[in-house]
């Protein structure tokens, strides 16, 4: 009798526990939805909310409902943190003390900011998605998190198909199209790379269903080479071999590396004795059919020089968090760049202009911390929810070189803080492929045999 009552007890928590991961990936990916995504974007020019007869460009301002969003998401996340059952937390290590010392800067920051107003703002963005970063990493064992992941950047992609088949933009036989969606097809890029991602680390690691989990795989990297985005596209690749180098054999390993050089090295003599026609049709596979807008990798440096010469005026401590981009700013570089401009296109350096080279520093330590703990799990104990941590980290890292969006509050960097997060939830490396999730205690009452 008492396996029977405690079958049906594991039984009880499993369902309210799978019910719960519903209700978290529904109210995550639906703020964020509402928050940073358009149902028209396909239509802009450029794909973005401006003009440009005469570049007028819609700077970010305060807005009551989507920050009462965003506050809901950190409530939320707040009864997680409460909520009884659970992953236990294991403050140890460096981990814990670097990403402590990133969010104190970045609130002292307050006291130096160019506009203390808006940074107030984004730091109270930044602690709803930390409480709900930490109450979903708390709740969730890494399995889970994949499957949110997945299942909400496989939402996102239905809906902005259909939003383009409504609208009449989705057109993938034309030279020119990229595929956009709901958002910029290069912040569409991000969202299916983490999809393809979070398929192929379910596929390298399940028992079962790994059919559906390839087959998922190719439809989304269709739909990412479709957005044209080349450093999502490049940065996906190179997560998934990295993960893929570390999971193998070393005979396979060293094997592989000597078959890409030999390909690379061939490649090059191939580009030296080629015609110019083979060539040029080897630059444009690389361009991914972008060569019209090849300018856009160099067009970079100009941008890259002149927020270096602001980020020489305030090197350690930065404008304050997220306050660098103010009207003034905003209107002064893209006056001096000729075009429109509000980001850096470089995640590391819009966190130097933001909370300058403490700051930076200590986000740089935090990464390669947990880039580390992850190695060592996914050697020790491989399994996707670790294996997905690892590679969302070496996607993020090479994604902020020309973007911003791995710097910003959005649903790709809530899963990715919440992977990291669950590193607090882990002991030493054993044999168990996930930490284990306690279910929380159900009392049934007693029935005689």
């Amino acid at each position: 009798m008492s396996t029977a009552k405690e079958t049906t007890a594991a039984e009880l928590a499993s369902s309210r526990r799978r019910r719960l991961l519903l209700a978290a990936a529904i109210l995550t990916g639906g703020v964020y939805f509402f928050v940073g995504h358009d149902l028209q974007v396909s239509t802009f020019e450029r794909y973005a909310p401006w003009s440009d007869a005469d570049e007028t460009i819609v700077t970010a301002g305060s807005n009551s409902t989507k920050g009462a969003a965003l506050a809901a998401l950190g409530l939320f996340g707040a009864y997680l943190l409460t909520r009884r059952g659970g992953l236990t937390l294991h403050l140890t290590g460096w981990l814990p003390t670097s990403m402590a010392i990133f969010l104190l800067w970045a609130s002292a920051s307050v006291l130096w900011s160019d506009d203390p107003g808006l940074s107030c703002r984004r730091l109270a963005v930044l602690l709803f998605c930390v409480l709900a970063a930490c109450g979903i990493a708390r709740q969730f064992p890494g399995r889970d998190l994949v499957r949110m992941a997945v299942g909400m950047t496989a939402a996102y992609l239905a809906i902005g198909i259909a939003a383009e088949i409504a609208l009449g933009t989705f057109r993938p036989w034309a030279a020119e199209y990229r595929f956009a969606g709901t958002v910029h097809p290069n912040t569409q890029g991000a969202y299916l790379a983490v999809l393809c991602l979070g398929l192929f680390c379910s596929a390298r690691f399940a028992n079962d269903r790994q059919s559906w989990y390839w087959a998922g795989l190719g439809v989304a990297g269709v739909f990412l080479l479709l957005t044209k985005s080349r450093t999502s596209c490049a940065a996906a690749v190179i997560a998934a071999g990295v993960l893929w180098m570390l999971t193998t054999t070393p005979r396979v390993r060293w094997t592989t590396v000597a078959t890409l050089g030999f390909l690379f090295c061939g490649g090059l003599l191939l580009g030296m004795v080629a015609s110019g026609n083979l060539e040029e049709k080897a630059g444009n596979l690389i361009m991914l059919g972008r060569e019209q807008d090849s300018e856009a990798l160099t067009g970079r440096l100009p941008i890259w020089q002149e927020l270096l010469g602001y980020a020489r005026q305030k090197p350690l401590q930065g404008y304050g968090f997220e306050s660098f981009w103010t009207l003034d700013h905003v209107e002064d570089v893209s006056e001096e760049m000729q075009w429109p401009l509000r980001e850096a296109h470089n995640a590391y350096l819009d966190a130097l202009l933001s909370v300058g080279l403490i700051g930076l520093t200590a986000m740089l330590v935090s990464v390669a911390i947990a880039l580390k703990q992850f190695a060592g799990w996914l050697l020790a104990a491989p399994g996707p929810g670790v294996a997905f941590g690892l590679c969302l980290l070496v996607f993020g890292l090479l994604n902020a070189c020309m973007e911003t969006g791995m710097g910003s509050a959005n649903f790709l960097t809530l899963i990715a803080g919440a992977c990291v997060l669950q590193l607090f939830f882990m002991e030493a490396p054993n044999q168990s492929a996930e930490p284990e999730f306690r279910a929380e205690t159900i009392s049934l009452p007693h029935r005689p045999c």
